[in-house]
């Protein structure tokens, strides 16, 4: 075995996946984001999308076989019959120190991506070899024949693979044609993730999205008809605080939804995150920021007005009240008592109840494991404590910034 070159042993792996593929191997096709104007988003500021060639791609399809081989052969070497366990990974690391590193505590960046990469690679293992998300932000700008060869190379060298997702563009789907997405979908493009984000055109310029609702709409409804799997996301409280404004992009993301009918509707309500554009505008004072409480009912609304089935997702921690994923057809009447539950509970329990889903249930300690708990945030969720431990007249104010800070920190 020819362990010479770490490269031959590490693909390009980007910053960000999607909730839910935990269980897939993380393949980047594109680098960054072609668009990378959305007010909301901090992710790829500051970075220039490029393309990866075919080659380039197929070298690290290769890389990940090579990956899988080792981690085979090492654990049948060591009595484990080929399953993978942690042992097996500490082994490989330890007999490989050309690829992984000397000292696990003076690792260079190229050990740091071959770990990256193995780490990557045997999750993937663990769940079967099933599932396979293609990075960047929009993998589906690539030139369809592109794309195809690199799906068809992916699945001819990795039987297993049943499911491969990416994200997109709605614009990008309106572009292309109903042909090319069918032969996407014969090529093994299973699911396209999609921020739809908001159905009101007023709300999409301002956030920069650059497509309109119409593009939403006619970008979807392509993907539906040639037979891939579409998840829309969608984000309660977008339009800030502006009644009027909130009307509007409830009922035009409603209807966005309704005229498209995705496979599953994931429910993203917003953070406004520190370093996005968003959280410049929301300090100068141009942006508005909406309530939890507001959020809460609009996604109700959401809720209520959808009038096609579909899987419904809330897995982000931005979502005060619950994270679920099921069909709405069976959930519709429990996430809406949920919500009536909520909103019949007086104002100092809802309070309660917010502060302590954000503090303990989850989202700080992701704040914390990433580092970014610092002094100001202490002390606004203290001061927040003790406002509603005992009933002052400024604990909405306190209790509202303290949860505003914690989400502000990223999103879980």
């Amino acid at each position: 075995m020819d362990t010479a070159q770490v490269d031959n042993y590490s693909i390009d792996i980007g910053p960000m996946g999607p909730i839910g593929e935990g269980e897939a191997l993380i393949l980047r096709v594109t680098r960054n984001c072609p668009w990378n104007r959305c007010l909301f988003c901090p992710v790829y500021k500051e970075k220039r999308f490029s393309y990866r060639n075919v080659p380039e791609i197929k070298s690290d399809i290769n890389a990940v076989k090579r990956i899988v081989e080792l981690i085979e052969t090492t654990s049948w070497d060591i009595g484990f019959s080929g399953r993978i366990k942690g042992e097996i990974l500490q082994e490989v690391i330890r007999s490989h120190p050309e690829i992984y590193g000397e000292d696990p505590y003076h690792t260079t960046q190229d050990n740091w991506l071959a770990l990256s990469s193995l780490n990557n690679v045997a999750n993937w293992l663990c769940y079967g070899a099933k599932r396979v998300f293609l990075q960047d932000a929009n993998a589906l700008i690539m030139r369809p024949g592109e794309l195809i060869e690199v799906l068809t190379y992916l699945k001819e060298t990795f039987p297993t693979i049943q499911t491969i997702t990416c994200y997109a563009r709605s614009k990008t789907c309106a572009q292309r044609s109903r042909e090319e997405l069918r032969a996407l979908k014969e090529a093994g493009l299973s699911w396209l993730f999609v921020g739809i984000e908001s159905g009101c055109d007023e709300v999409l310029r301002y956030m920069k999205k650059g497509v309109t609702s119409t593009e939403h709409i006619r970008g979807g409804q392509k993907v539906i008809e040639a037979g891939i799997n579409l998840a829309a996301f969608v984000m309660p409280g977008l339009a800030g605080n502006d009644e009027t404004l909130v009307k509007q992009h409830v009922s035009g993301t409603i209807n966005v939804l309704n005229q498209i009918k995705p496979t599953e509707v994931r429910i993203r309500s917003l953070a406004i995150i520190e370093g996005s554009p968003l959280y410049e505008r929301w300090e100068s004072g141009d942006f508005k920021a909406p309530t939890e409480d507001q959020m809460v009912d609009e996604l109700r609304q959401i809720i209520e007005g959808l009038t096609f089935d579909c899987t419904i997702e809330t897995l982000q921690m931005t979502n005060v009240l619950f994270t679920t994923k099921g069909r709405l057809s069976t959930r519709k009447e429990e996430m809406l008592a949920a919500i009536a539950g909520y909103q019949a509970l007086s104002p100092i329990e809802q309070l309660r109840f917010k502060f302590n889903r954000y503090v303990y249930g989850g989202y700080l300690d992701c704040v914390m494991r990433s580092g970014r708990l610092d002094s100001r945030l202490n002390q606004l969720i203290e001061e927040a404590k003790i406002s509603l431990e005992q009933e002052s007249p400024d604990a909405v104010a306190k209790t509202e910034q303290a949860i505003f800070a914690i989400k502000s920190k990223g999103i879980p």
